[in-house]
């Protein structure tokens, strides 16, 4: 088979699809990409076997086929090409011939229909979602999500579908993120699926800034689907149950502190130098008018730094891990944040004002 295509045309493409794929596999082909040409329609596909994703380019000149090729060799040769070249593919089996204006590469393949594909069963869920209300529902909560952790459901995003609303809720035990958004899907039982973290990761990727694109999300049993125009990305479900959190998220917090949110991330961020990589417990103490943040190093080093803050009654002592404080403010949009405090050595919840949708929890630690 023979095929043609413009460089830029093809580079965004081969940038979304080879992301999946993995430095070490443990088939051989799962570092390829698949190529399948059918009427002028080529579709490529990227897969770890865990995410698959894909996405097809109309109009593309030469013959029906498939084959599939090392994902790293041909991210590369594009890559390096001139911005205005057009790419050649002749594909006889055994090894794909590349070749550009004076370049030539002849690359091995292995048979594309042993390329695997993600076998998904039925959706029995279905819904659109504006890609800007998804993507600031990931953003506003999937940094909470545990890294490698061996309670393997919380490395990954809850999804909580159904009664028109799609919320997310990430943690890692000693955090929690919370959002949601509208979607128009009025099912009454509440769907809940955990998406893995590298699916999460590869969403936000799938998603740009295109206020007018609507992503259909489907849901199996075991699988996650989301479509939008010509490209696919399916993810397995991470089956596990996720702990119970809404008992903590009902505490009542009786200490409420608005805040400057530039201000709050700028003072956290100066104290949490003298921190530690291993130890980022930093003190919070409010006193009249005053929140004090006091930071200790092993080397018996120490910083403050206060901020004025709307505050009146007794003091309030709390450790926190700043870095959390940080993350949390910093995916707030607005300018101002409020500080719900439970009292000494309690639990810290931040909110945006004009919000009821999002919670960012964080728990106390030992200074």
């Amino acid at each position: 088979m023979k095929i043609k295509i413009d460089r830029s045309e093809l580079l965004p493409t081969l940038a979304l699809v080879s992301s999946v794929v993995e430095k070490r596999q443990t088939l051989p082909i799962l570092a390829n990409l698949y190529f399948g040409v059918e009427d002028k329609k080529m579709t490529l596909v990227g897969t770890d076997l865990e995410v698959e994703i894909s996405e097809a380019i109309e109009g593309v000149q030469g013959e029906n086929g498939n084959f599939t090729v090392s994902t790293r060799k041909i991210l590369d040769i594009s890559r390096m090409l001139p911005d205005n070249a057009s790419i050649s593919f002749k594909s006889d089996g055994e090894k794909v011939v590349v070749t550009s204006g004076r370049s030539r590469y002849t690359l091995k393949t292995l048979p594309a229909d042993e390329f695997p594909r993600i076998e998904t069963g039925n959706w029995e869920e279905r819904f659109k979602i504006n890609q800007i209300s998804l993507k600031r529902l990931l953003e506003k909560t999937s940094f909470a999500m545990a890294v490698q952790d061996v309670r393997y459901y919380l490395n990954g995003v809850l999804l909580e579908i159904g009664q028109n609303r799609l919320r997310a809720i990430a943690t890692d035990g000693h955090r929690l993120a919370q959002s949601e958004e509208e979607i128009d899907l009025s099912i009454n039982n509440i769907r809940q699926v955990i998406v893995p973290r590298k699916a999460i990761s590869e969403i936000a990727r799938f998603l740009d800034n295109d206020e007018e694109v609507q992503i259909l999300i489907e849901v199996s049993k075991n699988h996650l689907r989301l479509s939008k125009n010509n490209t696919t990305l399916i993810t397995k479900l991470i089956d596990g149950k996720f702990p119970e959190f809404k008992g903590v998220l009902d505490t009542e917090l009786n200490i409420v502190v608005p805040v400057n949110r530039s201000e709050l991330i700028d003072t956290l961020t100066r104290a949490a130098v003298l921190t530690t990589d291993r130890f980022k417990g930093v003190k919070l103490t409010l006193k009249d008018g005053t929140l004090s943040v006091t930071a200790n190093n092993p080397e018996q080093e120490e910083a403050l730094e206060e901020m004025g803050v709307e505050f009146k009654g007794d003091s309030v002592e709390t450790g926190y891990n700043v870095a959390y404080l940080i993350d949390a403010a910093r995916v707030i949009s607005g300018e101002n944040v409020e500080l719900h405090f439970q009292g000494n050595d309690g639990i810290c919840i931040l909110k945006q004002p004009g919000d009821e949708t999002s919670t960012w929890l964080v728990m106390p630690m030992r200074i």
